[in-house]
């Protein structure tokens, strides 16, 4: 941001100054044929129900309404994830959940079976993220939406001041797809644009979580729950790497939109096999990969014609292959919009106040889960019988153990 003479920062101006929240549907409504309009599912929806409409919409999450058609609540697929994946429920807090399985991992996993015929309103709000709604006014400066993304919001709503019954979906792709579009026709945009992303400070470098693709898919799957520091409470998706540690595919929340009462044996089914089971194709989709040379341009480019989320920094010469880094939509927002990632809170603790942060945060998790998840839905009162927990490695001990 400029400083004025007097010393205070002028508000730093951006691709959606001036722009109302309008003029975002508006856009979408010409240049796609789609205006967001809200579609919706009854709290009293079964899991298995959800599930299909998530994977018949190509949708990461739907908004749930209460008895009188207000919208109270969010599901998404990491939601749904983190109750298939981790029985009874709380099991997450674990830290060696996601590190490895035991039998009873597995028998437990196999039998919840009921859990796809309980209502989605008992799974809304098990991640962080789903638990608030956010809300704009049709009439709310767009750049203030802008802001709310990028600091990791992935959706909001948004409500007409003339129709208040019409409600609207807005996600950080429709700002992408929005932002794609300018940056073609603005001359101004181009000495950015042009800049190799390693240089804009775009990828932050932190441990990149991945799961092999030898292992389990539902080890892949809880790898999900365990996220960043401070912000990010889940991923929405790890790399699946090969024995040497190289790119061969991506695991997301989406994937388990597939996964029904019927075929959860599937779960322990390597991440390889069940990536070719559930993606489209003959096999696990072909990641899509940069370089920190990469312009940035080019790797907006790359993510609005892929229709992907994320973008993998691969090294290069030896490390070619090796995943060094991601890039986000809400890297890219940040970018765009007025919030200084300078000043993420995540930037200035230590690792130590980091973790103590993380740890009470989960406490509050906990507690909140506890609140308002039925405490008589089989994602919680499921109970394994009692054996010795055996940790298994390879495919004939689990396929043995089933």
């Amino acid at each position: 941001m400029a400083t004025t003479t007097a010393g205070t920062e002028e508000p730093k101006v951006t691709i959606f100054t001036g722009l109302k929240v309008k003029d975002l549907l508006d856009f979408m409504a010409d240049e796609y044929d789609h205006d967001g309009e809200l579609f919706t599912i009854p709290r009293t929806t079964t899991v298995e129900t959800a599930l299909k409409e998530l994977k018949n919409r190509n949708v990461s999450s739907l908004p749930v309404c209460d008895d009188d058609g207000n919208v109270k609540g969010v599901i998404s697929t990491l939601d749904i994830v983190v109750a298939v994946v981790f029985v009874p429920i709380y099991t997450r807090y674990n830290e060696e959940a996601t590190a490895k399985l035991t039998m009873k991992d597995l028998k437990s996993v196999k039998s919840n079976k009921a859990l796809f015929k309980s209502q989605v309103d008992n799974l809304c709000g098990i991640n962080e993220e789903t638990r608030q709604i956010v809300e704009f006014w049709d009439s709310d400066d767009l750049s203030e939406v802008a802001d709310k993304l990028s600091r990791g919001v992935h959706r909001v709503l948004v409500k007409c001041r003339d129709k208040p019954k019409k409600i609207y979906l807005l996600s950080q792709t429709d700002f992408i797809r929005y932002i794609h579009s300018k940056i073609q026709t603005q001359p101004g945009f181009a000495k950015c644009m042009s800049q190799p992303i390693g240089r804009l400070g775009l990828i932050e470098e932190k441990e990149i979580i991945s799961v092999k693709e030898t292992e389990r898919a539902i080890l892949g799957f809880r790898k999900l729950w365990q996220g960043g520091q401070l912000f990010d409470w889940s991923l929405s998706a790890v790399p699946v790497v090969d024995s040497k540690g190289e790119l061969k595919g991506t695991l997301s929340g989406s994937d388990i939109r597939g996964v029904t009462a019927d075929n959860l044996n599937d779960l322990v089914l390597s991440v390889r096999h069940f990536l070719r089971k559930y993606q489209p194709g003959n096999g696990m989709r072909v990641p899509e990969q940069i370089t920190l040379e990469t312009p940035f341009s080019k790797a907006i480019q790359q993510i609005v014609h892929a229709g992907v989320h994320r973008l993998w920094v691969t090294g290069e010469n030896n490390d070619k292959n090796k995943v060094t880094g991601v890039l986000s939509l809400t890297d890219i927002l940040y970018k765009f919009s007025a919030f200084d990632l300078s000043h993420h809170p995540e930037k200035s603790v230590n690792d130590k106040t980091c973790l103590l942060i993380n740890r009470l945060r989960c406490a509050v998790d906990m507690i909140w889960v506890c609140m308002h998840v039925d405490v008589n839905a089989s994602v919680f009162t499921f109970q394994a019988p009692e054996e010795k927990q055996k940790i298994l490695s390879d495919d004939n001990a689990i396929f043995d153990a089933l």
